[in-house]
């Protein structure tokens, strides 16, 4: 009986051991900076967050007063601050809530901070823009977006801006480098010229080609446009 005293009490010193070292998570306590706290959202709606530590992805959802989730993205932490744009889907009430919380599979429904807000009555319509599915094939994922005279560019800085957060988890992908910039975009007689910049200089022929497949099938979805040229720092790209 000692014997087997024994034995527990050295399991459970092993145990206390390893919990002790295993890293344990750091506590999160993020603060919205804005929107204020019931004041109204446009669309997309604009979010600050702080309290953040460096590098940290963080997430923001917004919702209906009805629960349904309109749209949700993350962003990365720098100098203790994330801000991002965030487009949703068309609610069914005036009055909603962001909730913040950590993107990760599993630990995403755990809400760190929440926050009522009025959504604001904007005239609108849907863009598609073509990001990368699992395969490398354009597919087109939808956006609800302002009215604007300027499409195009709206399009292209949809399609610079990347997938949110959950459709990279399903899969969707980019071939655009990070920071890439848009610097120009202009139509005539039905071409678009569309020039980047902050392209790298290894960037390789296979993603340059995935890339302005992208743009192309992008900006061919508007009836003004029949042609799409890309060019970059270094010149023209494609298609």
């Amino acid at each position: 009986m000692d014997q087997a005293w024994t034995w527990l009490v050295v399991l459970g010193l092993v145990v206390l051991g390893v919990a002790a070292l295993a890293p344990q998570p750091l506590p999160l306590r993020p603060a919205i900076l804005s929107p204020a706290g019931g004041a109204e959202v446009g669309l997309p709606a604009r979010v600050a967050l702080g309290n953040l530590p460096e590098g940290a992805e963080i997430g923001v959802r917004v919702l209906d007063s009805y629960g349904r989730l309109l749209g949700e993205d993350a962003a990365r932490a720098r100098g203790g601050r994330a801000e991002l744009e965030l487009y949703y889907d068309l609610p069914a009430s005036p009055r909603g809530r962001l909730e913040v919380f950590l993107p990760l599979p599993g630990l995403e429904e755990k809400v760190l901070t929440s926050r009522e807000v009025r959504f604001a009555d904007v005239p609108y319509s849907w863009a598609k823009v073509y990001f990368l599915d699992p395969a490398g094939n354009p597919f087109p994922l939808i956006r609800r977006v302002p009215r604007t005279h300027a499409p195009a560019r709206q399009a292209m800085e949809l399609l610079l801006s990347g997938p949110t957060w959950r459709e990279r988890l399903r899969g969707y992908w980019s071939a655009l480098p990070e920071g890439t910039q848009l610097a120009d975009v202009s139509i005539s007689d039905g071409v678009a010229e569309v020039h980047l910049a902050g392209i790298p200089e290894e960037f390789s022929p296979q993603l340059s080609a995935l890339a302005t497949r992208q743009i192309e099938v992008t900006l061919l979805e508007f009836p003004t446009i029949s042609q799409v040229q890309v060019y970059a720092d270094r010149g023209y790209l494609g298609p």
